[in-house]
């Protein structure tokens, strides 16, 4: 099975392809194309689909309401790029197209779903709970908190009752993958922690991890935390690291310094066989 990275925040200097503060990775499963998000704007989703080749998708997990993986959706909806458009379907918690901020002390940022894109233009499947996509694929988003060192960063808002309260992220789905060497979890930001995911799915399972594909949101956290992430990892061992979008600079590195080949830094166009 191949893994394409359609959208990352870096892209190779010598690269045709468009990088934005965004992510979307193409699953290219036995019967069936599935992207997990859609980037921050359709124009670089468009550009790199056409450069890699990609003309159809037949489902979309949205992996959480955020902008910067929802952004892109007009352009899986237009046949000219995704010519399974009509039938295409897009597999969304119910929470992800709440309104969400980015709230400081002196401004307030919409950072949320696509405020022109209505749901019921959409073939939507609403996910809850954990569900069984097809043979070897599964939607998670029962996370516990096992690490003890993963904060929801106060400043993430979501509107609810009329109040824009801290945002505890019941919207985010992961996608995990069956494999003859264990699981494989794509998250696309790891609100909840990416520790705590990793964990979660590994319990719930009965399964070692054998691969970590996507955003862990280490772009802002302290040294200390990246270091208890990093001893976590090798503690899971996992095969395959691709971390990239909100992992950050810092925490890109220490990944590299400490797993050697294991690690692959996602940048758009990035492929990963498991």
């Amino acid at each position: 099975m191949k893994i394409r990275c359609v959208v990352d925040n870096r892209a190779g200097f010598k690269s045709s392809l468009y990088a934005e503060h965004g992510f979307s990775l193409l699953v290219e499963g036995k019967n069936e194309n599935i992207l997990v998000d859609t980037g921050k704007t359709p124009r670089v989703l468009k550009h790199n689909m056409n450069l890699m080749g990609i003309n159809f998708v037949d489902k979309v997990l949205i992996s959480h309401g955020h902008s910067d993986h929802s952004g892109g959706i007009s352009a899986i909806i237009d046949s000219k790029i995704n010519f399974k458009s009509d039938d295409t379907k897009f597999l969304i918690h119910p929470e992800a197209i709440r309104a969400k901020f980015a709230v400081e002390p002196d401004k307030e940022l919409y950072i949320g779903f696509p405020q022109d894109i209505h749901t019921k233009i959409l073939n939507v499947d609403w996910v809850t709970e954990i569900t069984r996509i097809n043979d070897d694929m599964w939607i998670f988003n029962q996370v516990d908190d096992h690490s003890g060192f993963e904060p929801i960063p106060e400043y993430l808002r979501v509107q609810e009752d009329g109040k824009c309260l801290p945002d505890n992220f019941k919207d985010e789905l992961n996608l995990v993958i069956k494999t003859e060497n264990g699981l494989v979890v794509i998250s696309g930001c790891a609100h909840r922690g990416i520790i705590n995911i990793l964990y979660s799915v590994r319990e719930y399972f009965q399964d070692d991890i054998y691969g970590v594909i996507g955003g862990s949101h280490l772009m802002d956290a302290p040294g200390e935390r990246i270091e208890k992430t990093v001893e976590s990892f090798k503690k899971l061992d996992p095969e395959i690291i691709a971390m990239g979008h909100c992992t950050g600079f810092e925490g890109l590195c220490r990944f590299n310094r400490e797993f050697g080949e294991k690690f692959i830094p996602l940048d758009s166009g990035a492929e990963i066989l498991i």
